[in-house]
């Protein structure tokens, strides 16, 4: 029985490492794609002048300081040696999950103040033509990271907020899309920083529920460790 158990648990073990180890080439596979495309789309944002490129490359830049920051959790939390370090790993994933909240938020308004500036004075000069290759590359690209992503954030609040930036970098592209596409065919100019508004609201809308239900977690952790 003794031997059966140990057995047992020795396989747990090496199911719940593999996971994890799953779960690190998982992120190092986002981070990969998200970094690389992040800074093509800064450079042909200011080559086109389009703010909705900039925004939607800015929160990719984001995306790879907070998948670094996931990432990093990710592989801390492998090192498992103990119960203690396991709830102090799981913590710090929290934690993770919580800057990537709080992140999302911050590049959103950052959007939408230069969305309102550029309402006040639309640009003349805006190139469609690139601003709509360049995001329909960046859809393709977020929408591969997405079917990456989806299985495993229902499972793992860290990997959901990975997941909810990435949503929100393909909620982004449409939008670049759309703008582009109202700028070359109908001359829209006001359309690129409209789009821009509209994508920080719905980034907004993503970060928020993931704040909470990060905060209420540590809340509970701490808690829990007062009572003991």
């Amino acid at each position: 029985m003794y031997h059966h158990n140990s057995a047992h648990c020795h396989d747990h073990t090496l199911i719940k490492d593999s996971n994890r180890s799953d779960k690190v080439a998982l992120l190092s596979s986002v981070l990969v794609l998200v970094g690389c495309f992040s800074l093509a789309e800064l450079a042909v944002g200011l080559w086109s002048n389009s703010l909705a490129l900039l925004a939607d490359s800015g929160h990719m830049i984001s995306d790879t300081l907070a998948l670094c920051i996931t990432l990093f959790a990710s592989w801390i939390s492998q090192f498992n040696s103990s119960k203690k370090n396991t709830l102090g790993y799981q913590r710090i994933e929290v934690i993770s999950a919580l800057i990537n909240g709080i992140g999302l938020v911050v590049i959103a308004l950052w959007i939408g103040w230069e969305a309102i500036a550029r309402l006040q004075s639309p640009p003349d000069n805006i190139l469609s033509l690139p601003m709509l290759i360049t995001a329909g590359v960046g859809l393709g690209v977020n929408s591969i990271n997405v079917l990456l992503l989806h299985d495993s954030s229902h499972h793992d609040i860290n990997l959901r907020g990975a997941f909810l930036h990435i949503v929100a970098d393909v909620i982004s592209s449409v939008g670049v899309i759309l703008a582009a596409i109202a700028v070359a065919v109908m001359h829209w100019q006001w359309a690129d920083p409209v789009i821009s508004l509209f994508g920080s609201g719905l980034i907004i809308l993503s970060a928020i529920p993931l704040i909470i239900q990060s905060w209420k977690i540590l809340h509970r952790s701490f808690q829990s460790n007062l009572v003991s």
